[in-house]
């Protein structure tokens, strides 16, 4: 029987695809260390999961700015000589992420494994509270347990398309971070892909800072549905705002979610002013910056309950 070209190059398509699959499966922790972080996660759940049962356990959650702005080792002794018990921290602070990777990451890793900490501490900026349209492919691949399908798909998902990406994602590694293969790949192998991508990324950045007449006003809806599922384990939440080179106020409506919910707001995005020289990059802390930040959240933790 002869082949036809067309088959052909359908089977060379599918043995590419199923190399590529393969690689990405075995050097995604190479593709950057976020990835790395994001599939050592399971063992920090395992920390709390295993801690002894008089330990205090805690859990770091936020971004790059919990991760440049929290001293791990001085928040451990410091809350060793507070507590005088054994101190057991995880974390969870991808970098980019806000309150969509956090809550569906925390429910996944930590809440519905049996891994729920005593104190979360979120670290926050400004707008990382307020709902924003979260990356489908990473919610899809790193995020949303089986057992949130519904309420993410429900609140996030628009249409055939956005049902595809997610269960690409989450079904193909490749997939999951073809935002990071692509320009591996392309770049490399595609002629004139580099003019193509920058001019389809400059377009895109000119419809993104076009003026808005009507902005709507933010919300914080799965910030909401966070705090909902710590009232289900008696987790106590400890919410701190980091400070930026400029002073800043949390939204209103985020304040208006804290209020009543058991939630200590450490407030020093708008009350702790730092010199200029603690924010190298004009954006994290600098080690010293850490270690005054997290002096000060030592100083103002609140008693055991």
């Amino acid at each position: 029987m002869v082949v036809k070209d067309e088959t052909k190059i359908l089977l060379l398509l599918a043995a590419m695809l199923l190399v590529l699959e393969s690689g990405a499966r075995v050097f995604e922790t190479r593709l950057s260390k976020d990835v790395q972080h994001l599939r050592e996660i399971p063992r920090q759940a395992a920390l709390l999961q295993t801690a002894p049962k008089e330990a205090l356990k805690v859990l770091v959650l936020g971004n790059s700015l919990a991760r440049c702005g929290i001293d791990l080792p001085l928040l451990s002794e410091g809350l060793k000589q507070q507590f005088k018990r054994e101190i057991v921290i995880a974390v969870m602070y991808p970098d980019g992420s806000s309150i969509e990777e956090w809550t569906y990451g925390y429910r996944r890793y930590f809440m519905q494994t049996g891994a729920s900490p005593d104190v979360i501490l979120v670290t926050t900026g400004k707008l990382h509270l307020t709902d924003h349209p979260p990356s489908i492919n990473a919610m899809g691949a790193f995020y949303v347990s089986g057992a949130d399908l519904g309420e993410f798909a429900r609140s996030h998902l628009s249409g055939v398309e956005d049902a595809v990406r997610f269960g690409g994602a989450r079904l193909s590694a490749l997939w999951a971070h073809r935002d990071r293969v692509e320009p591996l790949v392309f770049y490399n192998l595609v002629p004139g892909y580099t003019e193509t991508a920058q001019e389809l990324n400059q377009g895109a950045l000119s419809t993104q800072h076009a003026p808005s007449m009507s902005a709507p006003s933010p919300t914080c809806h799965t910030f909401e549905y966070f705090l909902k599922g710590l009232k289900t384990t008696g987790t106590r939440l400890l919410l701190i705002s980091v400070p930026m080179p400029e002073p800043y106020n949390l939204p209103d409506t985020v304040r208006k979610a804290v209020q009543g919910a058991g939630v200590t707001l450490l407030d020093f995005g708008a009350t702790l002013k730092m010199p200029t020289d603690r924010f190298p990059d004009h954006y994290h802390l600098d080690a010293q910056g850490a270690t005054e930040l997290t002096r000060r959240i030592l100083n103002h933790w609140p008693p055991a309950s």
